[in-house]
């Protein structure tokens, strides 16, 4: 089973409690397929991915699209060869790859809206 990746908040964060509402599928990630003991549900991975379409940015596009494709091929490997445990880890590489850009634009935006506030507004009329 493949580690959540470190750019991601851990499953216990507090940071979870909020940002579940609009990251469902970060959620699914660090709280059920980071789990070994969890049943796989390739399908729904599937329908949480599929969901992500209309809103991801297109530079975003190509990632979820990976994911997509490996999650409809499960349990066959890129290469083919029938292995869930092999398939189920391409999976979580190409989930993970789309989650952790959608974490850095998440913590660019947060950054850029932080600096905005903190400068002091201008009189237009000065």
């Amino acid at each position: 089973m493949k580690p959540i990746p470190a750019e991601l908040p851990h499953p216990r964060s507090r940071r979870w409690a909020n940002r579940r509402w609009w990251d469902p599928l970060g959620y699914l990630r660090v709280r059920s397929l980071s789990n070994p003991g969890w049943h796989r549900e390739p399908d729904r991975v599937l329908r949480e991915l599929l969901a992500q379409r209309k809103l991801v940015p297109a530079e975003e596009q190509r990632l979820l699209d990976r994911a997509i494709a490996a999650t409809r091929r499960y349990p066959r490997t890129a290469a083919g060869h029938r292995d869930p445990d092999a398939a189920w880890d391409e999976v979580l590489t190409a989930v993970d790859a789309f989650l952790v850009a959608r974490q850095r634009r998440h913590l660019h935006s947060a950054a850029g809206a932080r600096e905005n506030s903190r400068r002091p507004e201008r009189n237009p009329s000065g």
